[in-house]
């Protein structure tokens, strides 16, 4: 009981200390509250003050201040999104060795956002952070030697990276080492191995993985395994699995056929920019009343209901 007292008052007392170390110029301290502010941890979550106290201690030299100062700026945490301001603390950190700085200026560099966009810069400071093992930085070295850019073309390079950033447990990564067994490229073409990668990720939520694992299992002939990986990965948002689910709907194929579901799956998927769904999808809509369209539309804005509907007709199937 006594413990439980006291504790909230020996937290405002060392709080109170803390912040006096910090206005006293302790930069370690300074970058604690920033901490503190930016996760809302033993404080309300604010990102201004967490900037203000990042600010301090960066500007002071503090490394990890640096770095997140880079991302308080790139993505607007407390602050208008200022991508020169972002590549210039990024900058300052990944010359120090900061990783997570060094693959953020990567991406910067790669995508021209705050600097003048610069492929070969990009690969270099991927490697420099891929080298100390950042499982981020290792994928997007991969896709720089799989498509060439800032470095000559290595498909074995990129399957080499994308293989160490997925024994690390990235998820773009699994995918991409599955993609590249699953289509012999950069290596021998190794069905199980892809279907294992792939299987990694879509475990994680990564719904690219998934929808490319119901690819096989739908080639597999394992409808029910293939559905139910189109599913999970429709409701996370990806545009290829609800265009198959929705073609599924569409036709009756595997799937009871429900046009009002099929159009709903589609609309979502033109709205996340799939180009084969809009052909299906402008199909469909002229097979349907003005009813059946504005059904399908209250689902697409009530997507508890879409799925709920979506799972009442899997459970159909699953009793005949």
């Amino acid at each position: 009981m006594l413990k439980k007292l006291f504790s909230p008052l020996l937290y405002a007392i060392n709080f109170k200390r803390m912040v006096k170390r910090a206005e006293q110029g302790d930069l370690n301290e300074q970058n604690k509250l920033g901490d503190m502010y930016y996760l809302g941890s033993y404080v309300s979550q604010d990102y201004e003050k967490a900037l203000y106290w990042y600010t301090k201690s960066a500007e002071q030299g503090y490394l990890p201040a640096q770095a997140h100062l880079g991302e308080m700026y790139e993505y607007g945490y407390g602050t208008l999104i200022d991508d020169v301001k972002a590549a210039y603390w990024y900058t300052k950190a990944a010359k120090r060795g900061e990783n997570t700085a060094q693959n953020s200026l990567g991406w910067m560099y790669e995508t021209g956002k705050g600097v003048e966009q610069d492929y070969a810069l990009a690969a270099d400071w991927y490697y420099k952070a891929a080298a100390k093992g950042a499982a981020d930085a290792q994928y997007n070295l991969g896709t720089m030697y799989e498509a060439g850019k800032g470095v000559a073309q290595d498909p074995r390079q990129a399957f080499e990276w994308y293989k160490k950033s997925a024994e690390q447990g990235y998820a773009p990564a699994q995918t991409s080492l599955g993609r590249m067994f699953a289509e012999g490229y950069g290596v021998l073409q190794d069905i199980r191995q892809a279907m294992s990668w792939y299987q990694k990720a879509a475990e994680e939520g990564y719904a690219v993985a998934q929808s490319r694992l119901g690819d096989i299992y739908e080639t597999k002939k394992d409808t029910a395994k293939a559905i139910y990986w189109y599913r999970s990965a429709a409701e996370i948002g990806d545009s290829s699995a609800q265009t198959k689910l929705g073609l599924m709907y569409s036709f009756g194929q595997n799937l009871p056929k429900n046009p009002i579901i099929a159009y709903a799956l589609l609309e979502m998927a033109v709205s996340n920019g799939n180009e084969t769904a809009k052909d299906i999808y402008d199909a469909i809509a002229k097979g349907l009343i003005p009813a059946q369209i504005e059904q399908a539309k209250i689902l697409v804005n009530e997507l508890d209901k879409l799925w709920a509907l979506i799972d009442s007709t899997l459970d159909e199937k699953m009793k005949q």
